[in-house]
């Protein structure tokens, strides 16, 4: 078990959430670091083109299954 006194220092470099509002509204949102910060903040070059390869090629994965599920909704209203 970690100590109580040391801090995790961690950041969300990308996000995904499939939401479903008050109003019964589901829609996705993709979410995360912006790529021009990265060299900002990881201050090594090695670093920072992991980080950026990894945001850029998630992003691109995740809008694939934004898509996917937009459809798939699109096509359930459509049928009822």
């Amino acid at each position: 078990m970690a100590n109580k006194k040391e801090k995790r220092v961690e950041a969300k470099l990308l996000t995904f959430q499939l939401v479903l509002d008050v109003k019964g509204n589901i829609w996705t949102d993709i979410g995360g670091l912006p790529l021009k910060e990265i060299k900002h903040i990881f201050k090594s070059p090695e670093d920072a083109h992991l980080i950026e390869i990894l945001i850029r090629e998630g992003k691109f994965k995740l809008n694939k299954i934004h898509r996917y599920l937009e459809n798939e909704i699109t096509a359930i209203q459509f049928v009822e």
